[in-house]
């Protein structure tokens, strides 16, 4: 612990009487993998057509996509939706759509899918 007056380390970060560690934050999101095995735990996506609402750019359907049918996403934000165009093609891609619409105003019947994800919306 640092000594008020005393300059922390480097990496150290002197906040009152204590010095702390500073650590970088992690850049990826869910490096465990965490939440695709909990969606797959949750349901049983073989054989469906999804609807993902809140999908963003897709960072999360991509990684279950390839256990459905198909998958429709959608989000309001089109910049989310644009910036997947960039991505590598994957198997799984070829049965991924995303577009910019909304969960309230749907572009189509919400009877077509089998199941409705609303994993990142909250």
């Amino acid at each position: 612990m640092a000594r008020a007056g005393v300059p922390a380390r480097a990496g150290h970060r002197l906040i009152g009487r204590a010095c702390y560690t500073m650590q970088r934050m992690p850049t990826q999101v869910d490096p465990a993998g965490v939440e695709p095995r909990a969606i797959l735990e949750a349901a049983d996506l073989r054989n469906t057509r999804v609807l993902e609402v809140g999908a963003g750019d897709g960072r999360l359907t991509f990684q279950y996509a390839s256990e459905s049918n198909s998958v429709v996403g959608i989000d309001t934000k089109q910049g989310d939706i644009l910036s997947t165009a960039k991505l590598p093609k994957t198997d799984s891609s070829r049965h991924v759509h995303l577009m910019c619409a909304c969960a309230t105003a749907l572009p189509f019947s919400a009877e077509e899918f089998n199941v409705v994800l609303l994993a990142s919306s909250l």
